[in-house]
């Protein structure tokens, strides 16, 4: 199991909130001397737990202050729609998170852009204008009530 103990909890909950934290600040956090630490934090780095380090960027700071969810249902599930259709996700910069859903719709998405304007050209233009798209059921998102990237560790 990568995840042994206490103290790898502890550390994967100090790096969620700030991953450029030092490892002697890190280490003195969760009650472990700096070796220790380094190991333990390597070691779930080289298992896969932890992925990556990132920065966190404000969207709205950036003007993209429109958020919406797109329901899309796909005209067939053949390979080649899917596949059009993962193409059409991997190359759209708007889109932050894509899901394969179970229930009325195929796909779940998440889109950001700077206006109203920018969603209808993304979906009129890009989005709808695929053959693989039956169908969108936008959401616009009105107000965020909570917004973490932390995992419950």
């Amino acid at each position: 199991m990568p995840v042994d103990d206490r103290y790898d909890r502890k550390i994967l909950s100090v790096l969620q909130r700030d991953g450029r934290i030092t490892n002697q600040r890190l280490a003195a956090q969760v009650d472990l001397s700096p070796a220790p630490c380094w190991r333990r934090v390597n070691r779930l780095e080289k298992a896969g737990v932890i992925e990556r380090y990132v920065a966190l960027l404000d969207r709205e700071r950036l003007g993209l202050q429109v958020m919406v969810y797109v329901h899309v249902s796909l005209t067939d599930h053949h390979t080649a729609t899917l596949d059009a259709f993962d193409a059409f996700v991997a190359r759209s910069d708007n889109v932050l998170e894509c899901y394969s859903v179970s229930g009325e719709y195929d796909y779940l998405v998440r889109v950001v852009v700077a206006s109203v304007k920018d969603i209808e050209v993304f979906l009129m233009e890009n989005l709808l204008r695929l053959p693989a798209v039956r169908s969108a059921n936008t959401s616009f998102v009105l107000k965020q009530k909570k917004y973490t990237t932390a995992l419950p560790v």
